[in-house]
């Protein structure tokens, strides 16, 4: 092999570590970042201790309350099931209809996060009502002092599509009566964003839940019809009625799980009451200084 030819390899082996350098320097820099901003890096202890510094003391003091309440409940042999949980989340989900997503967004929560605050909730009912007796006399008496609760009102499952002119109205309501799609419509022509992307629909909704002119209009309509233009404070509707409920009074032997549910809640601890208590006979040991006043017991080697 020529010296020219050598030289030759000597200039790629170098071009490839240098290569190879360059794709460990990205690799170990998108690893220890959790972003990058015109070259300049936000490393991940920046970030966690940014974090830290202002929700450090909340999350550590729920992450110990947490702990607590599981260990106590296990103790006690009591468990939460996934599929109570699930339904827990499923009645919160159907309460709050299509607006289920903007709400969790409000609260800057996520569905897991949800679930936790569910499952927490079960272990500390149950735990704090394990000794409770509960009679029917009990839960008879409960239903009746609540039993709006458990009635069911009028309801009315409906689409709309919001305008801001009564032209706009009419054109769209010409478009409907010539077999235009309605859940179409309400997504490229309604100004009501929250429902536009679920095609205008509104969910169930009872009396005293919408504008009067809307609430007017919806209940003096049956399924599958559409109204003309109905004008409120926000602008111009297009309703159709989908579904109707009549009012339903409850009977007591239809809700009684229902109704056992509520009773133990209302003479559940709180989370805040639970914990307080459990803390007391608890050895929580914190090793940050910083957080010491959620501790009970004095750390090794700390005088």
């Amino acid at each position: 092999m020529d010296k020219r030819r050598r030289g030759l390899y000597a200039v790629i082996a170098a071009v490839v570590a240098l290569a190879v350098v360059a794709v460990v320097w990205v690799l170990v820099t998108r690893a220890s970042a959790v972003a990058i901003v015109n070259g300049e890096r936000i490393s991940k202890r920046d970030f966690i201790a940014r974090m830290e510094d202002a929700a450090g003391y909340n999350v550590l003091d729920q992450m110990i309350t947490e702990a607590l309440i599981r260990q106590a409940a296990a103790k006690a042999g009591i468990t939460v099931s996934k599929d109570r949980v699930e339904e827990e989340l499923n009645s919160i989900r159907q309460q709050f209809g299509s607006s289920f997503d903007s709400v969790l967004w409000q609260y800057g929560m996520t569905e897991d996060d949800l679930r936790k605050n569910i499952e927490m909730n079960l272990l500390v009912m149950e735990y704090s009502t394990k000794d409770l007796t509960i009679t029917d006399e009990d839960l008879r008496k409960y239903f009746e002092e609540h039993k709006d609760q458990y009635n069911t009102p009028e309801m009315v499952r409906a689409r709309h599509i919001l305008v801001e002119t009564e032209e706009e109205a009419k054109e769209i309501v010409t478009q409907l009566g010539q077999g235009a799609d309605f859940a179409q419509l309400a997504q490229e022509r309604s100004i009501d964003t929250m429902s536009a992307i679920h095609g205008g629909d509104l969910d169930w909704f009872g009396r005293g839940q919408m504008v009067e002119p809307f609430e007017k209009a919806a209940f003096a309509m049956q399924p599958g019809q559409i109204s003309d233009p109905v004008k409120s404070d926000f602008g111009y509707h297009i309703i159709k009625v989908e579904e109707r409920k009549d009012a339903y009074e409850a009977v007591f032997e239809e809700v009684r799980d229902n109704v056992e549910s509520a009773y133990k809640a209302s003479q559940a601890k709180s989370v805040t009451q639970l914990a307080a208590e459990l803390r007391s006979d608890s050895d929580i040991t914190i090793i940050n200084e910083r957080y010491k006043d959620l501790g009970t017991t004095t750390p090794f080697g700390v005088q």
